[in-house]
């Protein structure tokens, strides 16, 4: 299966590379990490309008790509298997932001990748909303 691409969106992702420590003014450790991410890569893919189940309806018959237990907002389905895409990246659908001096916002980035499923020939990656699951 080809993606089409008049159904595809310009969706750009990011590759968790590190955390390091924060250390305060005084130069001792606060207890906190921050997380480090590439520079941000845009690739095209098909990205489903809602979640929602697949299969019989009215059933009980259903088919989840990613279980029932795995939380996730949207789905990106493609068939370039070549993507390093994991469960730590980050996902825009709109061109990262930068901050005053020209680097990535990774703190503004939409989604963050909770699942991935691999078929023969595509890929699917379950999304999920960082505004969302802020505090959980």
């Amino acid at each position: 299966m080809r993606d089409s691409m008049s159904n595809s969106k310009r969706l750009w992702y990011s590759l968790y590379q590190s955390k390091t420590k924060v250390y305060d003014e005084n130069g001792d450790f606060t207890g906190d990490y921050k997380e480090g991410y590439s520079e941000p890569v845009m690739f095209r893919a098909n990205l489903s309008a809602t979640r929602g189940t697949q299969g019989f309806t009215g059933t009980g018959a259903s088919n989840e790509y990613f279980g029932s237990d795995v939380k996730y907002d949207l789905i990106i389905s493609t068939s370039r298997m070549d993507l390093p895409i994991d469960e730590y990246s980050l996902i825009w659908t709109h061109e990262p932001a930068t901050d005053g001096s020209g680097n990535t916002d990774f703190d503004k980035a939409e989604f963050h990748v909770t699942a991935v499923a691999r078929g023969i020939h595509h890929m699917k990656y379950a999304i999920r909303s960082r505004q969302l699951n802020r505090g959980e």
